[in-house]
């Protein structure tokens, strides 16, 4: 029972820690910018390297990274699972992540492991389309 307790703590540490990251004053305003951008993602990976879209980006999928470092360490994931917008951040970086790859090879690719994880998880779970459909698409996200 102890071993359930601590995942569960564990669990919950981590909930507040993505919780700061993705409340982060500098982060909201990086995905308020990426929603308001022409070609989303894409586009500001693709602006100039010192541009505000391009710095933008970058941060939110550091953050991301960050967020599947921290989920990935875990046992117990639901709670994180059932709140967090993995899909649909992952959806939304996905082509950004490919161009930047040209420059950084490795970028992303914790938080790539960390949507399958999540997908294995619905269909473990049983998830039903309308369920996945409304997470991968962002409906239950606060913001991104």
């Amino acid at each position: 029972m102890f071993g359930r307790k601590r995942a569960l703590a564990d669990e919950a540490a981590v909930l507040v820690a993505i919780e700061m990251m993705r409340s982060n004053p500098a982060y909201q305003a990086a995905e308020a910018l990426r929603q308001h951008t022409s070609d989303g993602s894409v586009g500001m990976a693709k602006a100039p390297p010192d541009s505000p879209e391009h710095k933008a980006v970058l941060l939110l999928i550091s953050t991301w990274e960050s967020i599947a470092l921290m989920a990935l360490s875990l046992k117990q994931k639901d709670r994180i699972f059932e709140v967090t917008p993995v899909c649909h951040m992952q959806r939304e970086l996905r082509a950004a992540i490919e161009v930047l790859r040209e420059s950084f090879p490795s970028i992303g690719a914790n938080f790539a492991a960390l949507d399958a994880e999540y997908h294995a998880w619905m269909a473990k779970n049983k998830r039903d389309a309308r369920y996945v459909t409304a997470a991968c698409n962002g409906l239950h996200a606060r913001f991104g």
